[in-house]
């Protein structure tokens, strides 16, 4: 099928990573200024945008899902995929459909221009920046892409394989343009935020260092690092300068040796514990969060205790699990020993109570003090800790207020 006219509204969908929020977000700023006008995704619209994710089976189905919902409900629209799932599985999502427009991460730089924007639209909006992110109060800025560590159970190096750091000067431009639209957070994401380095001069502590020595009430949150990719400097800046959170997300994955080295991690567990000390030593009170895949093939009752140990004994202030599931093309998927789904579900329900407790108490140890909160929509915001905090009365979102939380939530606690 062909299209003559070029259509005027569009709606996005994200699925996954930051990385992929501030993609569409890319997107969203070349199609505005190639006079798209941007509605909601239950609206009708000329084209329907899906950012796909392949982290899991469950985030391949919501796409398709979506997919088929869009083919049933707007059969006149343009329904165009691109990310990580389109990355790895174009054949499956063509054959949805004819109609379905399929874009891999390479592609979709071509996303704006098959789409009817002129070139001359898409290299300004590359160099104005992201100035906005749609229904968000903080702002995602990707400073690098790509991952080269080949985990066994990972699909992910496989879709974006390309180790990539943009220019920091383009950074550090999209950070002043974010900060004069009135964003107060803005979080620094990639796929290995570490590796960040372009030039000799410019490494991931220099780009952090100049980013909280632009001018303004803000404050700069890392998005996930791993144990090993975390310079010391930038602990140092997190424990002097409070424009830095003292706030870690580090995936551990397994807190067993026998299982970290099944998947391929290149660390142990006694060198994640001992990493983890020299942060807290540095950083009184830190929060620290972590990533922990469930049911791995070979985990038996001892592994998964012996990870559930490590988290309480840390403290850690929050824990995400992820049920493992097999994903065609990467090693795990001959190994053996894979773990019953029974199994797999209640160790989730383990990992889920056990984030709750852990949220709990570390949220309790900021009770009664004064908490410097930025907030959100509604009556709620979240400390430069991530502690949610919630007020009886409503504040202006994107401010920051000086609150004394009273009571525990089951989310954060609470200024009565």
């Amino acid at each position: 099928m062909r299209w003559t006219m070029l259509p005027k509204t569009i709606a996005f969908h994200t699925f996954g990573c930051k990385v992929n929020q501030y993609e569409t977000e890319e997107l969203r700023t070349q199609l505005k200024l190639g006079g798209f006008s941007v509605v909601p995704m239950e609206d009708p619209a000329d084209v329907y945008v899906v950012n796909s994710c392949t982290v899991t089976a469950d985030a391949d189905s919501s796409c398709r899902q979506m997919v088929r919902k869009l083919l049933r409900e707007r059969p006149d629209a343009r329904v165009v995929v691109t990310g990580c799932y389109a990355e790895r599985a174009s054949d499956e999502l063509r054959e949805m459909s004819p109609k379905v427009e399929v874009f891999g991460n390479r592609d979709k730089s071509m996303i704006a221009i098959a789409l009817g924007v002129p070139t001359a639209c898409v290299e300004a909006a590359a160099q104005s920046g992201v100035t906005a992110l749609a229904e968000r109060s903080r702002a995602y800025i990707k400073i690098q892409d790509g991952c080269d560590a080949h985990c066994t159970y990972c699909i992910i190096p496989s879709v974006r394989p390309d180790l990539m750091c943009r220019p920091p000067e383009l950074i550090l431009k999209e950070a002043r343009g974010l900060l004069a639209h009135g964003y107060r957070e803005i979080v620094l994401t990639g796929v290995r935020l570490g590796r960040y380095v372009f030039g000799e001069p410019w490494d991931f502590s220099r780009l952090v260092h100049a980013l909280v020595e632009l001018p303004g009430d803000f404050r700069i949150r890392l998005s996930s690092i791993e144990v090993t990719e975390i310079p010391d400097d930038v602990i140092a800046l997190a424990a002097a300068n409070p424009k830095l959170c003292p706030f870690f997300h580090i995936p551990l994955q397994s807190g067993d040796d026998e299982i970290l080295k099944r998947m391929g991690r290149w660390y142990t567990s006694g060198q994640y514990r001992e990493r983890i000390h020299q942060i807290k030593r540095a950083i009184p009170d830190v929060a620290l969060s972590a990533d922990v895949i469930v049911g791995f093939a070979g985990e038996e009752d001892r592994h998964f205790a012996g990870t559930v140990r490590l988290l309480d004994e840390e403290g850690f202030s929050r824990v995400h699990a992820f049920r493992y599931s097999v994903r065609p093309g990467t090693s795990a998927e001959k190994l053996s020993g894979h773990v019953d789904p029974r199994v797999k579900s209640e160790r989730t329900r383990r990992i889920v109570a056990l984030d709750h407790e852990l949220r709990k108490r570390y949220a309790g140890r900021f009770l009664n003090q004064p908490l410097r909160v930025l907030q959100e929509a509604g009556q709620s915001g979240y400390t430069e800790r991530y502690v949610r905090v919630r007020a009886s009365t409503a504040f202006p979102e994107g401010t920051f207020q000086t609150l004394r939380p009273t009571q525990l939530t089951p989310e954060g606690v609470l200024v009565a």
